[in-house]
């Protein structure tokens, strides 16, 4: 049994089962083609319970942790029974002579009024044709259908949260008013009949008759302006845990107005979206801890004043919050001018002139800029705004070397900015840069060609062009596309060819496109491609440790490093498999590798093969055979972590363990002072584990692999300790 906690019945059950909880679940044993087959009922929910004292009465709350449980109690119905506690001896006691049972649709109509809202959602709940529009036809159909009926219950459940009559009506809520002040009761609630399908476990609380609080005020956090809007904003965290919030606005402060017509609560957003973009991402951040309401401001500039209050799953509304004020800002800019292009005037000056395009009343002026790129950044040249009347500018100190990008901004009283399209002039420049010098390079062993040269100093540089040739009379190509910034490039050329050398130089590009004499050329020799000899086996040895095989080194001198390969030599897959790299020791005449991952009873082939600087690989060494009659003890997968949460009462274990082959994970637990003990399996694709141990003292956590071949069994990793407190 759970103690009195007051989390909104609705939110926790919806965190702990989700909306999609109710849609089937495939047969394990269906096939790839019986995608329409439904699975059979082997579903597993619980009934969640809440109660509140009153002093003359105590409120029960309850709802099923999943839609179709909820959907087989409104059949059933919900029997719930007492306990006194504080009176030993008192005989359980059954508080239902029936079971409680949704209202039926006239029940509804009679009980209610048309304009009673929640009772309307509710009813549409239960028993409305129409809840959605879109369905689907086909499989995918069901899966829309299956999402309805999610929806269903996630509504059923948060409008009893709004209102206690319709909480009864929909047979989620009972009022207890035989009790006495002080006494301690225990309250179950179960299915009045076996449901339908599945399994629900009995939910249960244990609860003092007292006077009950008030819920406590929510607190605003901030009022977030914008244009005509403000955001409303508050933690997810209060002192009372709240279903949802109603939002008031005033002019005055005084006199308020609701801006929701039904309770909100905003949702976490898809975590998946995170990973997409970061306004996703800026926006899970903020919502992971704030509630957001974005209102619509009549006016700009204008003090608003909001406040909020809360209700609970009793359906009980808080006091008003403190009020907080915001003013809407104008951010809307004025329509941006139509820049012509700029007239040269001669030396270095231009003249711009544009034309507005809109009339807007709080125009204040102009503002011109001017920049070498046409990213920028751009440098303001009028400090003071220009008259709105004015329509040319003159520039006198256009940039000699290059382009200079203009753009004109139109400015409102706001500071808001509307920006023209950047237009370029140019200076007459005919005056090439000199030819680049320095220039020098290497081929790697992959035919990577890196060159780098000097940089040149003139100012109206814009970048270079690379050149080669097969010979140093041939007609030099060009390789870059487009001029790069850089004084370094890298080519990539095959090395399979009859020539041994490659000629490259380099070309000078000013901003006006004038271009430089050819830099003297660099000739350079292309990397070795015979491959090295193989290494070769001289001896294999097996014992516990595992095989070991010793090698003579290639004799090629370039050599520096060998691929080991492995295979079984009869039964399961005899394909060759890369088993290790190693580096080459040219001091020694030999190496030795010894091989662990082996399988009792099995007989391997090895061979091997050398790799030279130039990344060429040798041929296949002769095979080599070794067999195991045995092998040693695997190694203890990784690190095993345990952490409590106490409000859960849960032990959460995590690892990490990859290998081949199929195998699954042994848990191992020990309570106190007692001795280890397997108490679960867990199969390969996961990597965490969520335990429910018993109260109090310390719990220690072990885990273990085991391989469905003849690999066997790992060691036992080292034991991890967690402290679980005892029950209130």
């Amino acid at each position: 049994m759970n103690r009195t906690g007051m989390i909104p019945i609705s939110i926790l059950l919806l965190q702990l089962s989700g909306y999609g909880a109710h849609a089937q679940k495939k047969h394990p044993d269906a096939q790839a083609g019986d995608q329409n087959k439904p699975a059979p009922a082997v579903y597993h929910a619980a009934i969640r319970v809440i109660a509140k004292a009153y002093g003359d009465s105590i409120v029960v709350r309850w709802a099923p942790t999943a839609a179709w449980a909820w959907s087989g109690c409104n059949v059933v119905g919900y029997t719930i029974e007492r306990i006194d506690v504080s009176t030993p001896g008192t005989p359980r006691q059954k508080l239902t002579a029936q079971p409680l049972r949704p209202l039926t649709l006239d029940q509804f109509k009679a009980a209610f009024g048309r304009d009673d809202k929640y009772a309307a959602i509710a009813a549409q709940c239960l028993y409305g044709t129409n809840f959605t529009t879109g369905i689907r036809k086909g499989y995918a159909g069901q899966g829309d259908q299956a999402s309805v009926f999610g929806d269903r219950y996630g509504f059923a459940l948060q409008i009893a949260d709004y209102d206690g009559a319709v909480a009864h009506a929909e047979g989620l809520r009972f009022t207890d008013t035989h009790v006495k002040p002080g006494g301690v009761y225990a309250y179950m609630v179960y299915p009045g009949a076996t449901p339908p399908q599945g399994k629900i476990d009995t939910g249960g609380i244990i609860i003092t008759d007292s006077v009950g609080s008030k819920p406590s005020r929510p607190r605003l956090s901030e009022l977030v302006p914008g244009d005509r809007i403000a955001e409303v904003h508050w933690n997810r965290t209060q002192q009372e845990s709240y279903s949802g919030f109603w939002i008031e606005r005033s002019e005055d402060g005084q006199h308020f107005q609701p801006v929701n017509t039904l309770p909100f609560y905003s949702s976490l957003p898809d975590s998946n979206q995170v990973k997409k973009d970061t306004v996703h991402a800026r926006q899970y951040a903020l919502l992971r801890t704030k509630q957001v309401f974005v209102d619509s401001l009549p006016l700009n500039y204008h003090r608003y004043y909001f406040r909020i209050r809360g209700i609970n799953a009793f359906a009980e509304r808080s006091d008003y919050s403190d009020t907080l004020a915001v003013a809407g800002l104008d951010l809307t800019p004025p329509s941006p001018p139509v820049l012509g292009k700029p007239q040269y005037l001669g030396k270095k000056s231009f003249r711009l002139t544009w034309k507005r395009t809109g009339k807007e009343g709080d125009f204040a002026g102009w503002m011109v800029t001017k920049a070498r790129q046409v990213g920028g950044p751009y440098t303001t040249m009028t400090p003071a705004l220009l008259p709105a009347t004015q329509t040319t500018f003159v520039d006198t100190g256009a940039f000699a070397h290059g382009q200079t990008y203009y753009i004109v901004a139109a400015v409102d009283t706001a500071g808001n900015m509307g920006v023209s399209m950047a237009a370029m002039a140019l200076v007459p420049d005919t005056t090439p840069p000199a030819a680049p010098t320095g220039l020098r390079g290497r081929i790697d062993p992959k035919g990577r060609v890196f060159l780098n040269w000097s940089r040149n100093t003139e100012e109206d540089m814009k970048g270079y062009k690379v050149y080669f040739a097969n010979g140093p009379q041939h007609v030099y190509s060009q390789i870059t596309l487009t001029s790069v910034s850089d004084t370094a490039f890298v080519d990539s050329i095959s090395l399979k060819t009859l020539t041994k050398y490659i000629w490259y130089e380099v070309v000078a590009v000013d901003q006006n496109n004038n271009h430089s004499r050819y830099s003297a050329p660099v000739k350079l020799k292309k990397p070795d491609i015979v491959p090295p000899m193989p290494p070769e086996p001289s001896r294999v040895t097996v014992d516990s440790a595992g095989v070991h095989i010793d090698w003579v080194r290639s004799p090629s001198n370039d050599v520096v490093g060998y691929i080991l390969y492995r295979r079984r030599a009869a039964g399961g897959d005899t394909t060759w498999a890369q088993l290790a790299r190693l580096s080459s020791d040219t001091t020694k005449p030999g190496f030795r590798f010894t091989d662990t991952s082996l399988a009792r009873l099995t007989t391997y082939q090895y061979d091997a093969e050398a790799v030279d600087e130039d990344s060429l690989h040798s041929k296949r060494s002769v095979a080599i055979t070794a067999a195991v009659n045995s092998v040693p003890e695997l190694p203890a997968p990784g690190k095993l972590i345990a952490s409590y949460d106490p409000t859960a009462r849960l032990v959460t274990l995590k690892w990490t363990y990859r290998n081949s082959g199929s195998y699954y994970f042994v848990l191992f637990r020990a309570i106190g002072s007692a001795p280890l003990a397997r108490f679960r399996s867990v199969a390969q694709s996961e990597s965490t584990f969520l335990d429910s141990p018993p109260s109090g003292g310390p719990a220690r956590y072990a885990i273990q692999v085991m391989f469905k071949d003849k690999r066997g069994k790992t060691r036992l990793s080292d034991a991890v300790a967690v402290t679980i407190p005892s029950a209130n």
